[in-house]
């Protein structure tokens, strides 16, 4: 028994190490939002030149498209210098009926396109679309995104400053935040990514697309090779290949409202969906990511770092495991004073991802969301640590996920 305890406790204190390591890069994520971050300002072009842009909105039996198409049709941008394009790959008859209706009444300026299977999902569809879109410029929404009426006039700002951006990747804001405890972690996680993340890596040209609310220089895109319908997250496996090859990526604070997740099954794939994504991007480009001429070290390792990153969750189990099986056999002892300052320097040691939320929400002025943050950490952030080391091992093996698309509820 005495042995097993003693194993039990070594293992802990051997994956407590890695920890604390993953702690101190949120530690060092705040410091460097504090001294790198920078927001491209979201500002109107004061170019008279409007290049024409294709609206990309692919759809999967979701009405909610309805309200993301009506958005898209009040854009101030010049009507003749842009379309809107609705990717249906829908199997409802009714909600493809409504879709196609909006082609109908615009002509021209709305087109629609179905597939009858759904090969590659998502990429796929979009590649699909690639035969009737026209723009120079390609804008993409997820159904379920409202875009602001400027939206169009301002992602493009960048791109017409400065020949060498690929794309330009927007800010996500949320309408369902405070629904429930699974909406209000979904959203905690994303506001942590684009308010501490993303202001750095647009200052180290590391921007990642987020699937949605982007825009694309779609020579650039033809050149890198589209996406790729063999990746659960094309986008990052996208973004990738583009600083491979050398090109500039730009993150703008410009928030387009959006729905999240509100059941635990939703939350769950969704995120297994991203885990597994990014992590065969990383073991999928790692080797050109290594030997990119174009790209600077301080990319290469920070690219490393956002595709790798989901091993944290593996670590963590492990850590408490190891730790919950020591304490049940070891030898029932009394807390004193120096056992109290051991906990209470571990949980520092291990607390950078709550001060990374705190240092969030006052960022964004959202102090009232902490309570709430706490008590996901310590609820729905262990159900997902599990499901993320499930979908992280599967990426490492290469054994494959299947798709899964979120639903919205409007």
């Amino acid at each position: 028994m005495i042995f097993f305890e003693d194993l039990t406790l070594f293992l802990y204190n051997l994956t407590l190490v890695p920890v604390i390591m993953f702690s101190t890069l949120f530690f060092l994520t705040i410091i460097g939002n504090i001294v790198l971050g920078k927001e491209t300002s979201s500002i109107f072009s004061k170019k008279k030149k409007k290049p024409f842009i294709s609206i990309q909105i692919p759809v999967y039996n979701d009405m909610i498209a309805t309200d993301c198409v009506k958005h898209c049709l009040k854009q101030n941008y010049p009507k003749n210098k842009y379309e809107i394009i609705i990717v249906d790959d829908s199997t409802d008859k009714a909600i493809k009926s409504s879709l196609k209706t909006y082609s109908i009444k615009y002509p021209g300026f709305v087109k629609y396109i179905s597939r009858t299977h759904r090969t590659g999902f998502k990429p796929g569809a979009l590649q699909n679309a690639m035969k009737i879109t026209k723009g120079e410029f390609i804008v993409v929404f997820d159904s379920d995104w409202k875009p602001p009426r400027d939206f169009l006039n301002k992602i493009i700002h960048p791109m017409l400053e400065d020949d060498e951006v690929i794309f330009v990747q927007a800010k996500q804001d949320f309408v369902n935040l405070n629904q429930n405890l699974i909406s209000r972690f979904a959203g905690y996680l994303l506001m942590i990514y684009h308010s501490m993340i993303m202001p750095i890596s647009n200052r180290l040209n590391t921007v990642f697309l987020c699937g949605t609310a982007f825009c694309l220089r779609k020579k650039y895109f033809e050149e890198t090779g589209g996406w790729n319908i063999k990746n659960l997250t094309e986008d990052a496996d996208f973004s990738v290949k583009a600083l491979i090859k050398g090109y500039k990526t730009v993150y703008v604070n410009l928030s387009v409202p959006s729905e999240l997740p509100t059941d635990v099954e939703s939350f769950i794939k969704q995120q297994m969906r991203w885990c597994y994504g990014v992590t065969r991007t990383f073991f999928d480009n790692f080797v050109n990511i290594l030997l990119s001429k174009n790209m600077k070290i301080t990319q290469k390792i920070f690219v490393s770092y956002l595709t790798i990153a989901n091993i944290f969750a593996p670590v963590v189990i492990l850590m408490t495991l190891f730790g919950s099986i020591s304490w049940f056999l070891g030898e029932p002892e009394i807390f004193n004073l120096a056992d109290f300052i051991d906990l209470f320097v571990k949980i520092i040691l291990t607390g950078g991802f709550f001060l990374l939320g705190l240092f969030t929400f006052f960022k964004e002025k959202n102090f009232k969301q902490v309570p709430y943050l706490l008590l996901c950490i310590y609820s729905v952030s262990f159900l997902l640590l599990v499901f993320n080391t499930i979908a992280f091992l599967k990426a490492v093996f290469n054994s494959g996920l299947y798709w899964f698309r979120t639903p919205k509820s409007g």
